[in-house]
């Protein structure tokens, strides 16, 4: 209802996924098992993540490489000082489809935690539901970038954040709106049904703006996702004092008068779990189901209010020609080749690799020469990968054999004159000829 651009369609796949409801389709895609995949790692493998410790930056390099691995989202890191430290935010960026609108909608979460604490919920959650949507929106293209940003030092005071504005700012920029998540999976049990999340506005000025734009998000989410999630005004003290609404990064963007929106957990700051060790992966009620549904909210918002001008979510097809299954070669070198096509966005590259090895990009190639093959058994991987980073591979087995065992006697014969064979052969018949009985 409350669209920033107008709607165009620029692919094949695009035009059928608008006739059966796009934003349906897109929401469709977010998986549960990817996003409690993303916390997992996040609380598990990486663990407290406070913004002096190196498992900080390993958090960081973890989500550009997810932003990265996309292939159409890059990830970038905006430096800053806190507290004589050099630390980053991690912005993932989706380049807007309309080269003249370079306008922005931001969705962001921060990484960092508190000293002694995995944060699977403050703020793994977030962060996780970052990625998923990400994952999911790459395969759009929009009206205008959206920007998924990693913010640092939350817990410190909400630094990256305010970093983050303050560039934007002086840039000249223009955020459209901004949504922050900060914890969505504690299913609260003294939540109404209906009310296990919440759309936090800014209540203040300008009131009919925001508040639009809050009942366009619930609609959005009430209408696509059925989510359980109500709005509130960070002017409501009825469950915390006014003040702690100030306490997560879209704050750093209402002071600046952007509009920005928080999803949160029905008060969640009742949680007895957070800023202590026991924000893990064990809490019996955390529910990553109800994260993905904050993660299908905030995906059907961004698709509804920019909608794609390409959308797809359809891999390439691809083919390997040559070498056959099971095809065997009497060399150390091979030439394979493929024919791959996309009818929606395109072939964005081909990757080749052999056995275990590594991946080599080899652009729109279609044959790579493999040399040096030891003898044995191998397998070829292809893979295609479009141009919003949709993929798939095919592979065949083939074998290797260099050295060469021809029948002794053609050895003998090329090399050792005839009568000298003959001789030999003669020799050895007798030898095998059954001994003459000497009595009857």
């Amino acid at each position: 209802m409350y669209e920033f651009v107008g709607t165009a369609v620029a692919s094949a796949n695009a035009e059928l996924l608008t006739k059966k409801d796009l934003v349906e389709t897109i929401v469709s895609q977010i998986n549960e098992t990817k996003f409690e995949w993303f916390d997992s790692i996040l609380a598990n493998n990486i663990g407290p993540r406070p913004y002096d410790l190196v498992s900080n930056t390993e958090a960081a390099e973890f989500i550009a490489d997810e932003f990265n691995s996309t292939g159409s989202i890059y990830a970038t890191y905006q430096w800053f000082t806190y507290a004589d430290k050099k630390i980053a935010n991690v912005i993932g960026t989706l380049p807007s489809a309309d080269l003249s609108n370079q306008s922005k909608i931001v969705v962001g979460a921060h990484f960092d935690t508190v000293s002694n604490s995995p944060g699977v919920d403050d703020d793994g959650s977030g962060t996780a539901l970052l990625l998923e949507v990400a994952r999911v929106l790459s395969r759009c293209r929009f009206g205008c970038i959206v920007e998924f940003v990693a913010f640092n030092a939350e817990e410190n005071g909400l630094w990256g954040s305010k970093h983050y504005v303050q560039q934007a700012l002086q840039s000249g920029e223009d955020i459209l709106l901004m949504i922050n998540i900060d914890m969505c999976i504690w299913d609260n049990p003294s939540a109404p049904p209906n009310e296990k999340l919440w759309l936090v506005y800014d209540g203040t000025v300008p009131y009919k703006d925001c508040e639009r734009f809050a009942d366009s998000i619930l609609e959005t989410g009430h209408t696509y996702v059925t989510a359980p999630i109500q709005k509130i005004s960070n002017t409501n003290d009825t469950y915390v004092s006014v003040e702690n609404w100030q306490n997560s990064d879209q704050a750093s963007f209402w002071s600046m008068g952007i509009l920005a929106f928080w999803i949160f957990e029905f008060n969640g700051f009742q949680n007895p779990y957070i800023h202590s060790s026991a924000d893990s992966m064990d809490v019996e009620s955390y529910n990553f189901t109800l994260g993905t549904e904050a993660a299908r909210v905030v995906a059907a918002t961004v698709a509804k209010l920019a909608t794609p001008l390409i959308a797809d979510f359809v891999p390439p097809a691809l083919w390997i020609i040559s070498p056959g299954v099971g095809y065997k070669v009497e060399s150390s070198n091979l030439t394979v080749t493929w024919i791959g096509s996309d009818a929606d966005s395109g072939i964005g590259r081909y990757e080749v690799k052999l056995d275990e090895g590594a991946w080599i990009n080899v652009g729109n190639k279609t044959s790579y020469n493999l040399t040096g093959l030891d003898d044995g058994s191998h397998i070829v991987y292809v893979k295609a990968v479009d141009k919003v980073g949709n993929s798939v591979e095919h592979s065949v087995n083939f074998a290797v054999s260099t050295t060469i065992f021809p029948p002794v006697w053609i050895v003998i014969t090329a090399l050792v004159p005839a009568s000298v064979v003959s001789v030999v052969v003669v020799y050895f018949l007798r030898k095998k000829r059954p001994p003459i009985p000497t009595t009857l």
